[in-house]
């Protein structure tokens, strides 16, 4: 997932054993430390991240860079108010 405007860290990653295969297979090389503007979201997984929004009220868009998920729905605007 890319969220525009804003720089992110990710704080907890949980996934679910079901995906292991998977995980195990496309983690090797991932690294959640340092500030991040896309983060990748695997299978089964929910990713939790920590933003902080100081200088810009207004809408904001995230989006999957997968274009067939963008295309299906995966890319919207949310309004941050200050």
């Amino acid at each position: 997932m890319h969220v525009h405007n804003i720089q992110f860290k990710v704080i907890d990653r949980q996934r679910n054993s079901r995906y292991k295969s998977i995980h195990d297979s496309m983690s090797e090389g991932l690294v959640d430390e340092g500030w991040k503007d896309v983060v990748i979201v695997m299978p089964g997984e929910l990713v939790k991240v920590l933003m902080k929004f100081t200088l810009y009220a207004g809408l904001y868009l995230y989006h999957c860079h997968i274009l067939e998920h963008e295309d299906l729905g995966m890319m919207r605007n949310y309004l941050i108010e200050m």
